[in-house]
């Protein structure tokens, strides 16, 4: 027959508790402070600061990543974007067209890819023809880009070569007709050719900042 001393009370549902073990955190967290300072003093100070205290940036290379300049972004040739040499000018003008066939021609000096805003209206129906006259060739060289009969016209215009390009306006009616061209665009001068046989050179305007006034010449 056992003795009743010899049975010891379990408490039901008794379950030991745990014991953090401080030494063991102590000490990982002492080896990810290390690791990280030395990661820090030789990797991460060269290549983003120029900073090497112990001489392993010069060793790896890294020193020369924080020294080396990003390369220059330039405009690819076949995509949008043109640069130009010098500012974009602007321009306006207005001419007297006679009835029966009074006309005018104006035309702007354009180097190839260089780009213009325009419009135009006449206070009566014209003919139109936009035309080109390439740089070093003859008029008849000359190519038609848009041609019709109407009293306004608005667009833009890239040069596919130097030369002058613009547009002939005539007056087929029986009343005088003004017509007013406004353009702004990378060209350097503009041409007048009358129904006289005469010409006139034109200078263009820089484009005026608005703080420095209105932007009309």
């Amino acid at each position: 027959m056992s003795d009743a001393r010899d049975i010891q009370p379990v408490a039901s549902g008794a379950v030991p508790a745990a014991i953090p073990a401080t030494r063991g955190l102590a000490k990982a967290t002492a080896i990810a402070l290390v690791a990280a300072a030395i990661i820090l003093v030789t990797l991460v100070l060269p290549a983003e600061y120029g900073i090497d205290p112990l001489g392993t940036g010069a060793a790896t290379g890294l020193i020369g990543l924080s020294q080396a300049q990003p390369p220059p972004i330039v405009a690819s040739e076949s995509g949008p974007v043109r640069p130009q040499p010098a500012d974009y000018r602007v321009d306006t003008r207005q001419f007297t067209l006679e009835p029966f066939g009074g006309y005018v021609e104006y035309k702007y000096e354009l180097e190839p890819g260089a780009a213009m805003l325009y419009t135009w209206s006449a206070t009566g129906v014209v003919n139109f023809d936009f035309h080109t006259e390439p740089e070093g060739l003859p008029p008849s060289a000359s190519d038609s880009f848009e041609r019709g009969t109407a009293s306004e016209g608005r667009g833009s215009y890239v040069s596919p070569y130097a030369g002058i390009h613009g547009w002939f306006w005539q007056n087929d009616e029986e009343d005088v007709v003004t017509v007013t061209v406004t353009t702004a665009g990378f060209y350097t001068g503009a041409k007048e050719f009358r129904d006289d046989g005469s010409t006139e050179d034109y200078p263009v305007q820089t484009r005026v900042l608005p703080s420095q006034g209105s932007s009309a010449p």
